[in-house]
């Protein structure tokens, strides 16, 4: 102990506060290093957190970063038991003890978690993990405002306050190389957005003559078919001319007017997913327009739309619709785009003599949520690709792929406040459940 006399430290507390300093140093070097050789947010962070709990001897970590337009925390690494459960998932920033220190800027310390009224136990209850310990700090650059929180749980030691202030030097560390790594990827995706949106403006320009040449063929077949059996009907019954007509016409009279609203329709379609693409990438997407129908006729629609690229590849693509199936409020052309890329990606996946099912299910409680399915007898996603497939990180299986279908999905769906689940098993095939409430949220709220 500390001699009050002469104001010396015991040999005791000097080794202590000497393995303190070590490890504020160690801190400080590792989290260095990190910030030349992690420049992408996601790596900064991983590489922070794994820092962090090695240098505190805990057993696992979070770190949340905050999401402004949803004012959320959202869990951007996790390591632990819980860490597959949580990665993406967010909480609002008012919330909790990592609400509070955000709010705050003031760091915690807490042995023993039940004896806070902040500590929210909802985490715990749906992952199964138990905090007993925890220390929690605001990721911010020192003077700066937090951007945003880092919680280290469970030590194999006791927490000390000589522990809270290495983990305040090395958030601090952190926030300046993730607000660095931020500004990096502003930056490419302005510079990826620009090029997207030129890529988007040349589509548009050569769609347009498609749109203008299908409008005007329209019309002029129209006409002909009509001139067409106006002259059969002349033909008299003992000549068998008008029947060849008929039967030369019949093939083409009976489809064009389906081929050529397909094709407007699919012009059309083009434009608008280029322009989404493009507002993705430069992160200025206009929210989506909700309006009543019926989700059974965007599925109609989609299969309708694909069902002879799937005869071409030997598969069968049908609907199971439920005939009770209640209207809703939603965005047709995103929610045509959600089921199409599904049911695009499922094709190329499924082997000839394959089947691809667009399922709907209303609820099964009123105010129950409404289920979409698109289900295959495909190959099956592989675990690793499955963990990734609704991040940055989402690769496609298909030569040529981008990944990009099943990340447009997913936006499509948390815009209308609902939740895409895959399941799969390798050799055996994939369902993409989608489940959305029956009233989508209004634009006000964060979901």
């Amino acid at each position: 102990m500390e001699n009050v006399e002469t104001g010396k430290l015991s040999p005791e507390e000097m080794q202590g506060q000497l393995e303190h300093r070590e490890r504020q140093i160690e801190a400080i070097r590792r989290t260095s290093d990190a910030l030349f050789s992690h420049p992408s947010v996601e790596a900064m962070v991983q590489a922070t957190l794994e820092i962090a709990l090695e240098v505190l001897r805990a057993d696992s970590g979070t770190v949340y970063l905050y999401n402004r337009p949803t004012d959320t925390l959202v869990f951007r690494y996790v390591i632990g038991p819980m860490a597959t459960q949580l990665i993406g998932k967010s909480i609002p920033a008012s919330q909790g003890v990592a609400g509070t220190v955000f709010r705050t800027g003031t760091p915690v310390l807490i042995g023993d978690v039940s004896q806070r009224k902040d500590f929210n136990p909802t985490v715990d209850d749906d992952t199964g993990y138990k905090t007993k310990s925890m220390m929690t700090v605001p990721v911010k650059r020192t003077g700066g405002s937090p951007i945003g929180v880092m919680q280290v749980m469970n030590p194999t030691v006791p927490f000390t306050q000589h522990d809270l202030e290495v983990l305040e030097v090395l958030c601090a560390q952190a926030a300046t190389g993730i607000e660095h790594a931020q500004l990096l990827e502003a930056q490419r995706n302005a510079e990826i957005g620009n090029r997207v949106g030129e890529i988007a403006h040349d589509i548009k320009n050569m769609m347009t003559p498609i749109e203008t040449g299908i409008l005007t063929l329209q019309p002029v077949l129209n006409d002909m078919f009509e001139q067409v059996a106006a002259t059969v009907g002349k033909c008299a019954p003992e000549h068998t001319w008008g029947a060849e007509v008929n039967d030369a016409t019949a093939g083409v009279g009976s489809l064009h007017t389906w081929l050529l609203d397909d094709l407007l329709a699919a012009a059309r379609r083009v434009g608008r997913r280029t322009a989404y693409i493009a507002g993705m990438v430069k992160g200025t997407l206009p929210p989506p327009i909700f309006e009543e129908g019926n989700l059974n006729d965007v599925a109609s629609d989609v299969v309708k739309t694909l069902v002879r690229t799937a005869q071409d590849k030997g598969l069968s693509l049908k609907t199971d619709l439920d005939d009770a199936f209640p209207n809703t409020l939603f965005d047709y052309d995103r929610f045509f785009d959600c089921l199409y890329n599904l049911v695009n990606n499922a094709l190329p996946e499924t082997p000839p003599g394959g089947r691809v099912t667009v399922r709907t299910r209303g609820p099964n409680t009123p105010g129950g949520s409404l289920t979409i399915e698109v289900e295959d007898t495909g190959r099956g996603i592989p675990e690793d690709i499955l963990d990734k497939l609704f991040t940055k990180d989402a690769i496609s299986t298909k030569v040529g792929g981008t990944g990009l279908g099943t990340s447009v999905a997913a936006r499509v769906v948390r815009e209308h406040g609902g939740d895409i689940k895959p399941v799969s098993v390798v050799g055996k095939g994939s369902t993409f459940i989608i489940s959305v409430p029956p009233v989508p949220p209004s634009p006000e709220s964060p979901g």
